[in-house]
């Protein structure tokens, strides 16, 4: 279930359960289960809306509902309700903030004079006053070659004429030569020497998508004598996104996925182009033929042409690739419950569901159009802000592509008090469900095509499956005593595809006095593999890595490309290609809770858990490790761990015969050895009146993560608490070792309120085990590649520092009909932390704790009308 698609304004409550419940649930719910209760009744008519936006006048909000009811099943037996809503989120780009989150230029992050990240702005000026290499812009520039594909000199605008146009022009000095690694005299300098600067992450790069949702439910529940009750729900919900990132480059592209890929590492414009003319990329190279001087022009692309010669292209697409998505959920579901006989209770429920979400890529290169555009000149690569939209879609042409899932489940429970204990009846219940699950999902990119069909960038993830599950369960719940209840719980759940399970729970709970209740689990649970774990076509994901020159492991790379140190400088990217397997197993677990609630007074409750979770036959993708990457680098770029594959990523083109960066590391999905994750929970609550018409509440929650490790195969282990780890799983936001709230609110007598909550994430390591980084020794995995580091190797960042908020929460009611209501978030206008190795370094710092620190203070006011 998408959480997105559920109406928030027909929320009753949430019940969180926080130990395994596969007994109860079935697969998935091995750590617990998050259950949303929507409203059984709603009379009258309800209107919310809302504004709100930062305080830079940014990334506004727009929010309304609406929801009209009649009828109450206590006196009339019966109730319909029908509720819409709708949202809409502005984007925020990172360039609407401060640096050094907004820009690609990390070169005011120093150790020291001159030891300083490097500015990763194209063709831009290092702190030490080097320059370390040409980059292409969305600016044309070309370099005149033979037929032969011999150089004839170096780079040049493309219209000199026109300069660098929107860009920023910059002239090198032989002093930024002379402080870089290529020299005075080498050959690659810019004639003339004016170079064109472009920051494309203060240009283009997005961090919050526009977003817009809208839904609708309608729910009637009808009384069938004194003892049944039946309901009838229809939801409908619709998400809308809008993505955009940084137009891609025409060259240095491979497309993803498995299967015959294509790579473009040099593009060569022709002397002539003709509508007859064709082209083909042979080891890298897009060269074209068909064209001559009796049936076609001279390029009107390729100054060089008079002269009989090609002109290499060094030019990104002005065009922003853009994800549009469409998420449409369609829902029924319908229940029955109550009793019969003598004592016998029943519910039966029925749900079906379809989702469908519509993806259009638009700004990605087609392999095909690129090489039809380069051989007939139907694209202007001089000017490319002169082409028209016809001639974008030539060479960008839009991509659709359509997915759905489907569910249809049936579920009945019956229960029954079967005899008297000391403590009170045991109950009995037996249960039964039965579920089908299917997802046709396409790819968009798919590897069965001609490969010079295929898109740049748009990844070749799909898959086709179905299933039906079949579950039955009991529970027994036993209160032995006044002060002893025990609860045994089992399901047994069988899939379609070959896998079953059986669930036990046993539960206990002790009060030896009123105060204070002693409680405590023990489960097995299960996690079946998802469709795309066990049958998906190559989904590739991407993890940041970083070369360390002053590290044995590469000392033979960076020696290879001293003469080009832009092409490894800023840092990399490597992809990690996993493929389904049909061969998994189901993950198992095994769970204890164990924990103490005590109530000193009925104002007062205090509570302490601890818990503990084991997973086996762990499915993992495939998964970068030191040794791995070391192996790539220093043995020249052969590797030979089992079941991993790696492939080299797009040469150096000013070195094209040394070792490239690393490309990708491809792999199967598997099971692993296991999975431990152990930790304890902390609650507090308290109710003060402060005078007659006034109360303080304030509650507190804290998390204390103990361990999370992971053991491999070869049986050495990951550990994963209080360090950016474990990357696969949290996508490098980390696990912190605490975390906490503290809410306090003063209640006027239900007539206003007013609420401060406090959020804390306590530091942790910078240290990802499972990217290459090495558990407690950080200077190794900075060695590794795994940590950004200075020009000497030192690590800029060990550790991550702790993050702290505070929102606000003000009502007030209004002749009991109106209520107005204000938000203030992020109420310190706390700024976020620097954090260049988490979220692989997309953001320069770590999203999951401090979103809201990079929003900045934001404000929310809204009004509630309740007729």
């Amino acid at each position: 279930v998408d959480i997105n698609s559920i109406s928030e304004s027909v929320v009753d409550h949430i019940d969180v359960l926080q130990d395994g419940a596969s007994a109860t649930y079935g697969s998935d719910a091995i750590a617990g289960v998050v259950n949303v209760i929507l409203k059984r009744e709603v009379t009258g008519v309800h209107l919310n809306g809302s504004l709100g936006i930062s305080q830079q006048g940014d990334a506004a909000e727009r929010r309304a509902n609406a929801t009209i009811g009649y009828g109450k099943l206590r006196t009339q037996g019966f109730n319909i309700y029908a509720n819409v809503e709708y949202q809409h989120n502005d984007p925020l780009r990172l360039g609407q903030r401060g640096a050094p989150f907004n820009t690609a230029d990390q070169s005011t992050i120093c150790q020291g004079p001159g030891d300083c990240l490097a500015n990763g702005i194209s063709n831009g000026i290092q702190a030490d006053g080097s320059y370390n290499g040409f980059n292409a812009t969305t600016t044309t520039f070309v370099r005149p070659y033979s037929p032969a594909l011999a150089s004839l000199g170096a780079y040049q605008l493309a219209d000199p004429a026109a300069g660098c146009r929107d860009l920023t022009a910059y002239t090198l000095t032989n002093a930024n030569y002379a402080a870089s690694a290529q020299g005075v005299n080498d050959a690659r300098a810019i004639t003339p020497a004016t170079v064109c600067q472009q920051d494309l992450v203060k240009q283009y790069r997005l961090y919050n998508s526009e977003t817009e949702r809208k839904g609708g439910t309608i729910k009637a529940t009808m009384k069938l004598g004194d003892n049944v009750e039946a309901y009838i729900m229809a939801n409908y919900y619709n998400v809308k996104t809008d993505n955009s990132g940084a137009p891609s480059g025409f060259t240095g592209r491979t497309t993803p996925g498995g299967g015959q890929r294509v790579r473009v590492s040099r593009v060569f414009l022709p002397v002539y182009v003709c509508a007859a003319g064709t082209g083909s990329v042979t080891a890298g190279d897009l060269v074209s033929s068909g064209c001559n001087a009796s049936n076609g022009t001279l390029n009107p692309n390729n100054p060089f042409a008079a002269a009989g010669n090609l002109a290499r292209l060094s030019a990104l697409s002005n065009v922003p690739q853009t994800t549009l998505a469409n998420s449409k959920t369609y829902r029924v579901s319908a229940g029955i419950d109550g009793s019969f006989g003598n004592g016998f209770n029943f519910d039966i429920g029925a749900t079906a569901s379809k989702v469908t979400l519509d993806l259009t890529n638009k700004g990605y290169l087609r392999v095909s159009s690129l090489i039809n555009a380069v051989a007939q000149g139907t694209y202007n690569f001089i000017d490319q802000n002169a082409n028209t939209a016809a001639q974008i879609q030539s060479v960008f042409p839009d991509n659709h592509n359509r997915s759905s899932s489907k569910l249809t489940q049936i579920q009945a429970s019956l229960n029954k008090d079967l005899f008297s204990l000391p403590g009170g009846m045991l109950n009995a219940a037996v249960t039964g469900q039965y579920r089908y699950e299917a997802i046709h999902n396409p790819s968009a990119n798919p590897v069965t095509i001609n490969p010079n069909d295929r898109y740049f960038g748009i990844n070749a993830v799909g898959v086709d499956g179905s299933r039906n599950v079949w579950s039955a369960g009991y529970e027994v719940t036993a209160p032995v005593f006044s002060i002893l209840k025990l609860k045994a719980l089992g399901a047994y759940d069988r899939y379609s595809t070959g896998q079953s399970r059986f669930s036990p729970k046993f539960e206990a709970e002790l009060k030896p006095i009123k105060e204070l209740k002693l409680r405590g689990t023990y489960s097995k649970g299960f996690r079946i593999p998802s469709f795309s774990e066990s049958f998906a076509l190559p989904t590739t994901g991407y993890v940041t890595g970083a070369i360390s020159c002053t590290s044995p492991t590469y000392a033979a790379f960076c020696a290879a490309h001293a003469s080009s140190p832009s092409y490894y400088k800023s840092g990399y990217s490597y992809g990690l290609t996993s493929s389904g397997n049909a061969n998994l197993k189901p993950e198992l677990s095994t769970s204890v809770t164990a924990g103490v609630v005590f109530t000193p007074t009925r104002r007062i409750t205090l509570t302490a858990d601890y818990w503990s979770t084991k997973i086996t036959n762990v499915i993992i993708p495939a998964t970068a490790n030191a040794a791995l990457i070391a192996q790539y680098y220093t043995n020249n770029g052969v590797t030979t761990q089992p079941g991993l594959i790696t492939t080299p990523g797009t040469p150096d083109p000013n070195n094209p015969n040394a070792l490239p960066l690393l490309g990708t590391i491809e792999g199967s999905y598997k099971n692993a050895d296991s999975f431990l994750a152990k930790g304890i929970d902390l609650s507090g609550s308290i109710v003060v009146p402060v005078g007659n018409a006034v109360q303080w509440k304030s509650s507190a929650n804290a998390s204390m993560l103990i361990r999370l490790q992971q053991v491999n195969e070869d049986g050495s282990i990951s550990r994963y608490d209080a360090s950016l780890g474990a990357c696969n799983i949290t996508s490098c936001s980390g696990a912190p070792k605490w975390r906490a709230n503290w809410q306090n609110t003063l209640d006027f007598n239900h007539r206003g309120n007013i609420t401060l909550t406090a959020y804390y994430t306590s530091g942790y390591s910078s240290v990802a085990t499972d990217s290459g980084g090495v558990y407690g020794d950080c200077q190794t995995s900075a060695d590794n590649g795994q940590l950004v580091a200075y020009n000497d190797g030192t690590p800029v960042q060990c550790r991550a520092k702790a993050s702290f908020n505070l929102d606000g929460h003000a009502e007030i009611r209004i002749a009991d009909r109106f209520t107005l209501y204000g938000d203030v978030l992020n109420i310190l206008n706390t700024k976020p932390n620097y954090e260049p190795n988490a979220a692989y370094g997309l953001y320069q710092f770590n999203p999951a704790w401090q979103d809201s620190h990079f929003i900045g203070r934001y404000f929310r006011a809204g009004v509630k009308l309740d007729l």
